[in-house]
């Protein structure tokens, strides 16, 4: 995933309204939502209660899953929040993972994508509680239980969304540049241990295969984990420095091989979907108390 630390690339400004940029969130965002609809289409197409089809299975198993969460999690009264909890759910999780295309952004490593949904999230909160307390009811839960926490309330109300937001763009965003700073710095160091070799001539590299071959002949009667590890190494580097100092190939980083794109498994799958559920169970906790049952309304 290539990340623009200075922020989204514009590509162009729509002159309305003062100027409306377009940004590779946009973008990506647009595609996600576009891939979306088609997929709800599609998948929503020859549905059928007597025979269904194993697509039409999986993608029930996969809405009763959400169901299920939802009313554990915010009650039966609250089941018809699913397609919205659900929706969330699969935006953060697509706007994520869109980063590993290479050429496209995450779009939740935007603060203002992020901060929109949560801003979302607590327009929908107060709505409810408008809805169910009314506004002087609503207005006068910020007094509650004195009148002196009155201003803890309000910085609560404010921080909900804002921490909601950042928790969400922080790791996706966070991990973008570590993987990144990790590339160059490994990149760097490809470079000059690969030229040192290059520089003492054949003999170094060809030590250093050898001694790659005999640790990867080892591994296959001990099977060691850091045998092969070690033996890959030192015969990659031995290989890579002798194409070097022969200038047949120069400038690969060797020690970048691999490592970077460990790391951006873990940030861009593990971590990108463990923040769609962290973000969609904050959600439904937010909403359900400002939804309680009918009986405590």
């Amino acid at each position: 995933m290539t990340l623009n630390v200075t922020g989204p690339f514009i590509y162009f400004t729509i002159p309305i309204l003062g100027g409306i940029p377009i940004t590779q969130t946009t973008v990506s965002f647009l595609i996600v939502t576009i891939l979306l609809c088609t997929l709800c289409v599609v998948l929503g197409k020859d549905l059928s209660t007597d025979h269904p089809s194993p697509r039409q299975t999986l993608v029930e198993k996969g809405v009763m899953m959400m169901r299920d969460m939802v009313v554990s999690s915010m009650g039966p009264h609250n089941e018809h929040w699913t397609p919205f909890i659900l929706t969330i759910f699969l935006c953060s999780i697509c706007g994520s993972f869109i980063g590993m295309t290479g050429f496209l952004r995450s779009a939740t490593a935007d603060l203002s994508c992020t901060l929109v949904w949560a801003l979302m999230v607590s327009a929908v909160i107060w709505y409810n509680n408008i809805k169910n307390s009314g506004v002087k009811g609503w207005l006068k839960g910020f007094t509650e239980p004195i009148v002196v926490m009155t201003p803890m309330n309000i910085i609560s109300e404010i921080a909900q969304p804002v921490s909601m937001a950042f928790r969400h763009f922080g790791n996706l965003a966070g991990g973008g540049v570590i993987t990144s700073v990790l590339y160059m710095a490994l990149s760097l160091a490809s470079t000059a241990v690969l030229n040192l070799i290059a520089a003492s001539g054949w003999l170094v590299s060809a030590v250093l295969m050898a001694a790659g071959a005999g640790l990867l002949l080892l591994r296959r009667k001990k099977k060691k984990l850091s045998l092969l590890i070690f033996g890959c190494l030192s015969l990659g580097l031995g290989f890579f420095g002798l194409l070097q100092a022969l200038g047949v190939l120069s400038g690969v980083p060797v020690l970048a091989l691999g490592i970077p794109a460990v790391l951006s498994c873990y940030f861009d799958i593990f971590s990108g979907a463990v923040q769609a559920l962290v973000f969609s169970l904050l959600s439904m906790v937010y909403i359900s108390g400002a939804c309680p049952p009918p009986e405590e309304t």
